[in-house]
């Protein structure tokens, strides 16, 4: 149960801008760049919706517990959701769907957050949701030659965990192409607590690592 939670947590970092679903599908692409794309990238009000069968693989190391030191490896695939919009140079990046409640961004509350990517630069943002969980992400997005690449760094203190993004797609401006979806974290001081305890003891110190990739996605604009 406790590691379903924590891949419920990590499976939904990027906080939320509702209600949102594609129109039209893309397949993958591996292309490296769109000869017919616009020099700048211009959404003119649209957004660009991102789905990408998402490979997880996780390893949790525990140490100081009642058997020594433990460590348990997991592998599993997601579908993950991505919206982005455009605002002036920057760039909106967030899951479709706020199950978390209320968000302040930079401390003030609002309905729909995520990260802000600037263009060619980075710009950073503090998230908090109502229930505590507090992050920072910094993100910019370059577009050259028809390929968009998002960058994000995510740091939560909570837990010293530190989490590298990058999505990459390519975009003509009328349709767009996952190329890719990575992402790294290694969180340095995991909380362990209820089942936790329970299950390796109350000294136990918990890290984890964790890995995703996707295998396969659709873009869409609408």
């Amino acid at each position: 149960m406790l590691k379903t939670l924590v891949i419920s947590s990590l499976v939904a970092m990027s906080i939320a801008l509702s209600g949102c679903q594609s129109t039209s599908s893309e397949s993958t692409s591996s292309s490296a760049s769109v000869p017919s794309a616009p020099s700048a990238l211009a959404l003119n009000g649209k957004a660009i919706f991102l789905t990408a069968n998402t490979k997880l693989e996780r390893t949790d190391f525990y140490s100081q517990t009642d058997r020594g030191s433990v460590s348990e490896r997991q592998s599993n695939t997601y579908a993950r959701a991505v919206l982005i919009r455009q605002n002036g140079d920057n760039l909106l990046v967030a899951d479709p769907d706020n199950q978390a409640g209320t968000v302040f961004v930079n401390g003030k509350s609002v309905k729909s957050s995520g990260s802000i990517a600037g263009k060619g630069k980075t710009v950073c943002v503090d998230l908090l949701i109502e229930e505590g969980y507090k992050r920072n992400i910094c993100s910019r997005y370059t577009y050259r030659n028809g390929v968009l690449e998002i960058s994000e760094v995510e740091k939560d203190p909570a837990e010293k965990r530190t989490t590298n993004r990058k999505y990459k797609l390519s975009y003509d401006g009328n349709s767009c192409k996952l190329i890719s979806f990575t992402s790294s974290s290694n969180a340095r001081d995991a909380y362990c607590d209820g089942l936790c305890l329970s299950a390796y003891g109350g000294s136990t110190k918990w890290r984890y690592e964790v890995k995703q990739s996707a295998t396969s996605g659709k873009c869409s604009i609408r």
